[in-house]
């Protein structure tokens, strides 16, 4: 047995597989499906005990590159728990302004698969997913914030936007 058995493979250059979800103003979202033509960055949340890191990327992000597409997104792995997903996005609603709705999503269900393909293991900080304009996974970092992983995520979208103009 290897004693990398219970590391999860990276996620990055692997397009993130498909799930559906639904923002806080009702609207039906799939990813990675609705981001095709633009780079977009997900903030995964396993648990409420990563809001406050989800807020720090937020703010990063709103101040470094305020036009870049960014999803909050909320797992709920157990499809028993579906019938309280209502009440978890009514708290969430109660907590996010209106004008953000779109952009803050609940998996119900279908979390389990994003969880498995991030390689979630139950920690505190949110997952960041920097996809390129075709779902793949460009950039990957968990575990909480800090300056210099926002720095890697601007560096690597900045590189993956180059060499995709350069490209075309």
């Amino acid at each position: 047995m290897s004693i990398h058995a219970d590391k999860p493979l990276s996620p990055v250059g692997r397009r993130l597989p498909s799930v559906r979800g639904n923002a806080l103003n009702g609207v039906g979202v799939r990813f990675p499906q609705d981001l095709a033509g633009a780079p977009a960055v997900l903030l995964v949340a396993y648990q409420g005990t990563t809001q406050e890191d989800v807020a720090r990327w937020l703010r990063f992000l709103q101040t470094s590159e305020p036009d870049l597409t960014v999803y909050e997104v909320l797992t709920i792995s157990a499809l028993a728990y579906r019938p309280l997903s209502g009440r978890v996005d009514n708290g969430m609603r109660r907590g996010v302004p209106s004008v953000l709705w779109p952009e803050v999503v609940t998996l119900c269900g279908e979390g389990k698969t994003m969880r498995e393909f991030l390689g979630d293991r139950g920690l505190a900080g949110a997952s960041v997913v920097l996809l390129d304009s075709d779902g793949v996974v460009r950039w990957f970092s968990a575990l909480g914030f800090t300056t210099d992983k926002g720095a890697g995520l601007l560096d690597e979208l900045r590189r993956s936007t180059t060499q995709r103009r350069a490209a075309g």
